[in-house]
């Protein structure tokens, strides 16, 4: 009688645990179709806004780089699709393409730009002149280490590392 006895509750806890893994698997496949559905959403907006689409379209001029303000007169801007962004670096013209890192982050994957020779500026006259290219050299390098957005309501657009700390500020034209 006690074989019977072990024999029936082995084989009571075998089936319990196979009834157990197989409903818990029933909730991960469920799981796993909803978390279908939410990449499909997410991979459907632009990576660059957690937020979705409201950058696509847009057009951006960059304002500081590391807390350094981008002196008047040179124009670096942004145009923003859904996985690529180009746009002006005051002497050449670029194009990067991204992709989407989690939900709120991107990684630039290529970026090329045309090679045409930089100019000096000099915003006033008397005043000290920018190396256009040096400044379109640490804007791109910038924006290479870049890794999250945030759209703020003022018309501002802020880039940060991936550390977390504020790359790039740029203003909506």
């Amino acid at each position: 009688m006690k074989t019977k006895e072990k024999s029936f509750r082995s084989s009571f806890f075998v089936t319990s645990a196979v009834s157990a893994l197989f409903l818990s698997s029933l909730a991960v496949a469920a799981d796993l179709d909803d978390l279908d559905s939410i990449t499909d959403r997410a991979a459907a907006s632009c990576p660059l806004n957690s937020g979705g689409p409201t950058l696509l379209g847009t057009k951006w001029r960059v304002s500081k780089t590391y807390n350094n303000v981008v002196p008047e007169g040179l124009d670096m801007t942004m145009n923003v699709s859904l996985n690529t962004m180009a746009g002006d670096t005051g002497c050449n013209k670029y194009a990067a393409k991204f992709k989407q890192v989690g939900y709120t982050g991107f990684s630039i994957v290529h970026m090329s730009r045309t090679r045409h020779p930089c100019k000096l500026l000099r915003p006033e006259a008397g005043g000290k002149t920018i190396h256009v290219g040096n400044q379109e050299g640490a804007y791109l390098r910038i924006m290479r280490r870049m890794g999250s957005v945030q759209q703020l309501d003022d018309g501002v657009l802020v880039f940060y590392d991936r550390n977390g700390k504020k790359g790039l500020e740029m203003t909506k034209l």
